[in-house]
């Protein structure tokens, strides 16, 4: 009885297999016949997902074969992004993120089994697979096709519920995409770093207390690579010309370097390797990428004179970023002032005047790339966030700064929240050109 159960369970994983390999034999749509007969297909391996699992530990039927199979056939049925990307109902980078994330679970599983490791799953995982599935479908009822009138009687709920789906504006379905991703992203990280304390728990022979601390100091880090990704996958997205993404990703960057120094500083695991780091970090996401990205947009105007113009400020950025970061370094880093405007502030301003609806013309724009690389090699003093937030003015704008920061970086990534988010958060980013008079005028 036993081994029927066993063999049973490993059935229901192979069918999950085979239903994907049905659904990939009828994409493209021709029709909603097909369509409809694919979206129940996988209504129904989406169940078998939890169904063999089931089976298998409730009648202790879990044999080595399963253990191989079910992971196989669930790295297998996310590969349906695939023809969904293809009739354009998503676009590239969500997959990237998506199956990025499925192989690097792989290889880590791989490894932690070569340490002697077990990481067993998790609840960001689970929850990563209760909201993949139903996105899969939404987004398989979300392909528009020719109409059939042969849609068999037991497929019409299936065809009612495609019709539905249609009816949904984009911004709910693109929201839908980009809480896939984020639950996808978290799903990693909390899988990445239970294999890492384990790891170190068996360096360390089981210490707790060190392990701890040798874990507070990866986090800081990890947000420093995490800015510096950001900035490269900018500089890929700026020569596809995908530049809004490119934008969002920027913004992304400068926002998670707000928070590694301070969270190092906070932690007490300040590191000159950390140090290290954030400088690179900083070269890439705030001089190289928006470098290439000031160069790709004024590339795209036809005139010969343009083009030229956009090689000349992209150059005249990136060595205003260099000249100010190299100086920063030689003197030692941080304190209470900066010398010349901070690169990410010089490198938010350029950004969010592309994306505004008033200061994206060709001399507006090209007026602020100047302005920001003149005030970042100049020796203005720019206080830090300690100083700058004891004033009343900065303390106020604060909070509102951050919301319309993530509200803008959301809508550059395909989430549309308000037409003039950009313009908002240009007007106070740039309340902080002021803070070497006001900062002068309170210590006066």
């Amino acid at each position: 009885m036993k081994k029927s159960f066993r063999n049973l369970a490993n059935l229901i994983t192979l069918s999950r297999m085979v239903g994907v390999a049905f659904i990939f034999s009828v994409t493209p749509f021709e029709n909603t016949f097909w369509q409809v007969w694919a979206g129940a297909i996988f209504v129904l391996i989406a169940l078998t997902d939890l169904l063999d699992g089931w089976i298998a530990r409730r009648f202790n039927a879990v044999t080595d074969v399963g253990k191989i199979l079910d992971p196989l056939a669930d790295k297998i049925l996310v590969l349906v992004f695939l023809p969904l990307l293809f009739m354009r109902v998503i676009t590239a980078f969500p997959v990237f993120i998506i199956l990025t994330r499925e192989f690097s679970i792989m290889a880590l599983r791989v490894f932690s089994a070569k340490q002697g490791l077990i990481i067993a799953a998790n609840r960001w995982g689970k929850l990563k697979t209760a909201i993949t599935l139903p996105v899969c479908g939404i987004l398989m009822g979300r392909v528009v096709v020719p109409e059939t009138k042969t849609i068999p009687l037991f497929l019409q709920p299936f065809d009612y519920l495609r019709v539905w789906i249609l009816s949904w504006p984009a911004w709910v379905v693109s929201l839908f995409i980009w809480s896939m991703v984020l639950i996808t992203v978290l799903s990693f990280f909390e899988y990445f770093f239970t294999f890492l304390k384990q790891r170190i728990l068996k360096k360390v022979k089981g210490h707790q207390a060190k392990a701890k601390q040798k874990m507070m100091a990866v986090i800081p880090n990890l947000i420093t690579l995490s800015n510096m990704l950001c900035g490269i996958i900018a500089v890929f997205l700026c020569l596809k010309l995908e530049l809004l993404l490119a934008s969002g990703f920027i913004l992304l960057g400068i926002l998670l370097d707000a928070f590694d120094g301070r969270l190092a500083r906070k932690l007490g695991v300040l590191s000159e390797m950390g140090a290290k780091l954030d400088s690179k970090a900083d070269f890439m996401t705030f001089g190289i990428a928006p470098s290439v990205f000031i160069f790709s947009y004024l590339n795209t105007y036809s005139q010969t004179w343009v083009q030229i113009l956009g090689f000349v400020l992209a150059v005249l950025f990136y060595g205003s970023v260099h000249f100010r970061l190299n100086r920063f370094d030689k003197k030692g880093g941080h304190s209470d002032y900066f010398e010349g405007l901070p690169s990410p502030i010089g490198a938010a301003l350029v950004i969010t005047a592309f994306s505004s609806s008033f200061l994206g013309s060709l001399y507006v724009f090209t007026g602020i790339v100047v302005l920001s690389a003149f005030l970042m090699a100049s020796t203005f003093p720019y206080p830090h966030n300690q100083i700058s937030s004891q004033l009343i003015f900065y303390r106020f704008l604060t909070i509102p700064t951050l919301i319309f920061w993530i509200g803008v970086i959301l809508q550059l990534f395909g989430i549309p929240l308000g037409f003039y988010l950009p313009d908002i958060l240009f007007f106070l980013i740039s309340t902080y050109l002021l803070s070497p008079w006001l900062a002068k005028n309170k210590k006066a």
